[in-house]
């Protein structure tokens, strides 16, 4: 009789721990074939409404998805607590990143980047002519959105004056109400707010243009258990640019 139910026992254990490794397995397996994406509202590159995402940004999300053969999870969180998130490995990837020295240090940036902007400087209508040169700008309180990369000497220049902001929109009402003389953004993106916005009679570009490109990058977090895969993302990036999937992408919201 406890022979018998020494082998009940047995069976039973060895049943429990089976279950419980396919289901670790399966756990692992899912773990590994999805990716977190961190991202913020920024159209029309990621139009972020209650229930729909929509933009640039994850129409190109979507297609390396399907090249990729691995889930994309986007999670919402500001634009800020993402790159610390990417810092800490706690978020894989991040699109429209600016490439700098001190953000390489945790992010592995994907080439070729898959979007090109300039760096504009904006101002009330009327007074495009008040900046001509760098130098200009020492006048005036700047407003920009925190965290953000733009061009270099500006963005560590401790002889301007600046004010910080969590997005483009809030610069742009604040310049509208007069609460800020001049704010500094990418074109891509600043330009189609304007337009959204019914801006476009009290908005102007300053006179000064740095002139510089503002590649934007898809990145990988460092800490990332994918961060190996790097060179097979590079070549999945490479593949939808060249064939101009990104321009497509563009076409549909630039044209609304």
């Amino acid at each position: 009789m406890k022979t018998y139910l020494s082998l009940i026992l047995r069976a039973l254990t060895l049943t429990i721990l089976s279950y419980v490794f396919l289901i670790s397995t399966s756990l692992y397996a899912k773990e590994n074939n999805e990716l977190i994406v961190g991202a913020d509202s920024w159209a029309p590159f990621r139009i972020m409404e209650k229930n729909s995402y929509s933009g640039i940004d994850f129409d190109f999300i979507n297609e390396i998805e399907k090249r990729y053969d691995k889930k994309m999870k986007v999670v919402r969180t500001p634009w800020a607590r993402s790159l610390i998130n990417m810092r800490n490995g706690d978020t894989d990837i991040m699109t429209g990143v600016a490439k700098r020295e001190e953000r390489a240090k945790f992010l592995h940036y994907i080439e070729p980047p898959y979007y090109t902007c300039s760096t504009v400087f904006y101002v009330k209508k009327g007074n495009a002519h008040k900046i001509k040169k760098y130098e200009d700008l020492k006048n005036f309180l700047i407003g920009q959105v925190d965290n953000s990369a733009y061009f270099s000497p500006f963005d560590t220049d401790k002889n301007l004056f600046k004010r910080s902001v969590k997005s483009e929109i809030q610069l742009l009402r604040m310049l509208v109400a007069n609460r800020l003389e001049v704010i500094i953004g990418t074109d891509c993106q600043v330009d189609f707010d304007i337009a959204n916005m019914g801006f476009q009679n009290k908005i102007e570009k300053a006179l000064y243009k740095p002139n510089n490109n503002v590649n934007l990058y898809l990145t990988v977090s460092k800490k990332s258990k994918h961060a190996k895969e790097v060179d097979k993302l590079s070549n999945i990036v490479r593949d939808i640019v060249q064939e101009g999937k990104v321009k497509e992408f563009a076409n549909k919201y630039y044209k609304q």
